[in-house]
């Protein structure tokens, strides 16, 4: 029961860390573009990759 009650809340650590990390990037990547270094065109490109290979990573968890 107390392992449980860890792993809970090494998650819930763990998805913090996350969103932080994700509001940080976010932040840095809103910086680069106003400053003219990064287009947003290049960003969406790269988002759209990591998405694909998201789901590349999903579907093949779910075949497993």
């Amino acid at each position: 029961m107390e392992d449980d009650f860890e792993e809970d809340e090494y998650d819930e650590q763990i998805e913090q860390l996350i969103m932080e990390n994700g509001m940080m990037i976010h932040s840095v990547i809103n910086i680069l573009v106003r400053k003219g270094i990064l287009k947003q065109e290049e960003i969406d490109v790269e988002m759209d990759k990591l998405y694909e290979e998201m789901e590349k990573v999903e579907d093949q968890e779910g075949a497993s």
